[in-house]
């Protein structure tokens, strides 16, 4: 059975589950592996076929994010032909992804007061969407939801102002506490249903940008960045990182750490404890 086939035949099953973005995401990647071997049939992919799509993919000049998300996507649908004996040994055992640490965008404690307290005066200007959509990020800001968690978030996850929610890119459950910021901004009587009117991902983040700027922010800004604020803002407060861990929904303590690489504040902290040497 042809590779692509089989792949695109999971796709579709998968795709009401998947927020756009990710679909768009797999059919790419997915079209990168057919240019490569349009041919390649399922029993073909071991470990060595692995090895050449990652040189052929360095070799057309991508880079390493870009590698290893296009191997990832591959290994994610080596997975299922596992589990549905289309494939009888997982390459990926003897192949290494790796991983690519880049600096991620966030706002800084005091651009989100900023933003928020700007958007608390100044909404009146902004037009209804604009408004949903900027409640929905600034949410997110203080509670790490993502887009997709944001999106399928309902009154029924949110019981005395604690969201109890299983998670949608992991399946994992995650409870977080809601800060008095973002219990403001949550919809009046608030009972049933969908809790904010999320658009589609990009239209989400063209809006996003547009009552920014109208906020008098100014900076490139989307939906993902309120996780990354959400997160350096609960190291920068001194929130745990074994805590921060948990409201982010993090499996390994080591994918949070990757933040605390950004909290200058945070290592100022840390350092000061040298003091107690005398």
């Amino acid at each position: 059975m042809l590779f692509y086939e089989v792949a695109q035949r999971y796709l579709e099953q998968d795709k009401e589950n998947l927020a756009p973005l990710t679909v768009r995401t797999y059919y790419w990647n997915l079209k990168k592996i057919q240019y490569f071997r349009p041919d390649l049939e399922c029993t073909d992919i071991n470990e060595q076929m692995v090895r050449d799509f990652r040189r052929h993919l360095q070799q057309k000049g991508n880079k390493p994010n870009t590698v290893i998300k296009a191997l990832s996507v591959l290994r994610g649908f080596v997975r299922r032909m596992l589990a549905d004996g289309l494939i009888s040994e997982n390459p990926f055992n003897k192949v290494r992804i790796g991983q690519v640490y880049t600096r991620r965008g966030f706002l800084t404690t005091s651009e989100l007061k900023r933003l928020y307290l700007n958007y608390q005066d100044q909404r009146r200007f902004l037009t209804e969407t604009e408004q949903d959509v900027m409640r929905a990020f600034l949410f997110s800001c203080f509670t790490g939801l993502r887009y997709s968690d944001l999106h399928s978030l309902d009154a029924s996850e949110i019981f005395d102002y604690k969201i109890r929610k299983q998670m949608h890119k992991t399946g994992d459950p995650v409870y977080v506490p809601i800060p008095l910021q973002a219990r403001l901004l949550l919809p009046e009587n608030l009972k049933s249903g969908p809790v904010f009117r999320v658009v589609e991902n990009s239209h989400f983040n063209r809006t996003l940008r547009t009552a920014a700027k109208k906020l008098g922010y100014y900076k490139h800004i989307h939906c993902h960045l309120a996780r990354h604020t959400f997160a350096t803002t609960c190291i920068t407060l001194g929130i745990p990182l074994p805590a921060t861990s948990k409201l982010l929904g993090h499996r390994k303590l080591e994918t949070t750490l990757i933040y605390a690489k950004f909290v200058d504040t945070f290592l100022d902290k840390e350092m000061k404890k040298f003091k107690k040497l005398g």
